[in-house]
Parts: C-alpha cells; structure tokens; sequence
C-alpha cells in the first residue's frame, strides 16, 4: 500500500463551542499529478468505480483530520495530530465526494489553512492510458483506504475546501503560496513540500547515491590493492627463497671445482664452471659447443656421478690391498691386478 494526499476548499459554519462544522467535498474522480523521488512527474488516474467503492466510503467516517500532513495516523500518535474528525461515510456528489466533518481546534484555518487534503492509503495498476476525459495517465490508483484528513493551505483535488462565509474569508485572507507538490518517501509514504524542497531532496538523494557508489569504488580499489600487496609479498618470498637456493647451489658447484683443481673466475658463470669439470673428469674431447643449458647441466651431473665411481673404485682397492698386506711382495701390484684380486675377496 502507497500513501497519497489530495486536497480540497470549507463554508463552514461554526456552533456555539466554537467548533466548525461544514460538509465539504474531500475529493474527487479524474488524473492526479504526483512526483516520484527522482521529482519526475507521475499522473495517477483515480476512476469513479473506486472513488466510490462502498468499503471505501465507509472507511471515511471517524478518520482524523489534521493540521497538515503528518504521514500515516495510527491510535499511537493521533493526539498529537488530531484538530478535528470526520463525522460521516463519504457520499457521492457528481465527480466528487462530500462528508460532514467537525474542526474541534480552528487554530490552522484561522492561519489560512482553509484547503483539505486527504491521506490515504493505495494500491496500483500500473498500466498506463487516456481517462474518458482525454487525460493521459501513467497508473490506475485500484483501491483507496482514507487515513486521515488534512487543513493545508493549497490542496491538490482543487475544490475541496472548507466552505467559508464571506466575513471569515475575509478574515482569514491572506496571499495564497505557491502550489505545493509531494514527495515519496522510501517507507512508501508521501509529503507534500514545496517545489524547491522537492528539488533539494532529490540533489540530495543523487549526491547520495553517487557518493555510495565512489565508496564502493574505493572499496574495491582497496581490496584490489590489499590483494596485490598479498600477490607481491608472496612474489618477494619466492624470489627470497630461489636466491638463497641459487645461492647454496653455488656454493656447492665452487667446492666440487676447487676439489678436482678446476680454476675458474669469481664472476664466472654456472654453465662456464659445469663445462669445465666436465672437461677435467671426461677430457678435453667432449664438445659443448651449440649445446642447451640443459644437456650440459645433465652431462655435468654424469660426470660427477663418473667421478665418485672413480673414486669409490681407487677405495675399494686400497682396501683389498690393505687386506692383503701380509701376503705383498716388493713389487708393486699393478691397478688390472688390485681390482681382480678386490673383486674376487667380494666373491669369497
């Protein structure tokens, strides 16, 4: 449900209390004029068959009237509203729609409050036409619930005001203020307002709306970076890690050089140090020229492997030898003849 506001004039008469008493019209048939909360025009056409609907006129009787309009009424805040009521159901008279009502404090229509507008709750048909009246339409208000009614001081349905005698018109004249609009509320509700507060409202909402979207662009420029920072810290942490092993592999490849008698450079390259074990340990036959990275760091690693069979070998037979020694004569035993006697004390 959607609150609206129309409004309407009052000759009212006033009884021995005070009070006025009159019998006004509240509102009538036909197209409304309305500003959505962009302040774009809406024209709501409001057709006789639910202006008069028989719940509808009910629902007018005992509804409070107001001074102004102070959103939905309810039972928890209409003392602090409450100028007046609504004595009767609504009737029909012609295109518009009349009701007794009873101003118990005329303070706001001595003020020149002398229009009405009524508060009401309404649901919609949102498709849009012409009125048998040739007036274009955007909706079709489909059910009206009065809520309350309002004294201001221009209302919208254009005759329903207080009917006033000549001497308090006179009395009460004063120049009338420009036409006020309304505006809707997101809860859904709808205030009148002058044109330039309509306007101010809507700068507002659109500043608002534009500064919720630059913060949601910082937002993500922020976790854009936040996750960069992350990508970078782990990028640094690798590159920290794959120094360190740079490093220690180095290290290594120095000790396995200076180990066979191999010279180098301090600022000589890996694969310059690789082909020159590789040379010492297979001779300087073995060609590198034209070859990858890769075939000489593996043919780098077999010759280090050669190497440690060499030297495992030469081992082994100091060891059958030394084994051995009580049975040595003054000649030497060649290499040919250590490794066979080595091999055949692994046999026995």
């Amino acid at each position: 449900m959607t609150m609206r506001y129309d409004r309407v004039p009052i000759k009212a008469t006033r009884n021995d209390a005070g009070y006025i008493v009159d019998t006004p019209v509240l509102t009538r048939t036909g197209v409304f004029v309305y500003r959505d909360p962009q302040g774009q025009e809406r024209r709501e056409y409001r057709p006789p068959e639910v202006v008069f609907a028989a719940d509808s006129l009910n629902a007018y009787k005992g509804i409070p009237i107001t001074d102004g309009h102070p959103g939905k009424v309810t039972s928890k805040n209409v003392k602090q509203h409450i100028v007046g009521t609504v004595m009767s159901e609504g009737r029909q008279d012609g295109d518009d729609l009349a009701a007794d009502i009873v101003i118990h404090d005329p303070s706001p229509v001595e003020a020149g409050k002398k229009e009405l507008s009524c508060g009401y709750e309404v649901t919609f048909d949102e498709t849009p036409g012409v009125s048998p009246q040739g007036e274009r339409y955007d909706a079709i208000q489909t059910s009206i619930k009065p809520n309350h009614l309002a004294l201001v001081l221009r209302g919208r349905a254009g005759n329903a005001r207080l009917n006033l005698d000549a001497a308090d018109e006179a009395a009460n004249h004063q120049e009338e203020p420009s036409a006020m609009d309304k505006i809707r509320l997101d809860s859904g509700l709808s205030y009148e307002a002058a044109p330039e507060v309509i306007q101010e409202v809507n700068r507002l909402r659109q500043d608002l709306t534009a500064a919720n979207a630059d913060k949601d662009k910082a937002e993500a420029r922020a976790d854009t970076a936040e996750a960069k920072v992350t990508e970078l810290e782990g990028q640094i942490e690798q590159v920290r890690q794959d120094a360190h092993d740079g490093a220690v592999a180095r290290l290594k490849l120095e000790a396995q050089a200076k180990e066979l008698g191999v010279e180098f450079k301090a600022d000589a390259k890996d694969r310059e140090i690789q082909e020159a074990i590789i040379k010492k340990v297979r001779g300087d036959s073995f060609k590198m020229d034209g070859k990858s990275d890769d075939y000489v760091a593996a043919a780098f690693d077999l010759a280090i492997a050669e190497k440690q069979v060499r030297q495992d070998t030469v081992a082994a037979t100091r060891q059958a030898m030394n084994q051995d020694g009580g049975n040595q004569t003054d000649q030497p035993m060649s290499a040919s003849s250590a490794r066979a006697k080595y091999v055949a004390g692994i046999r026995k």
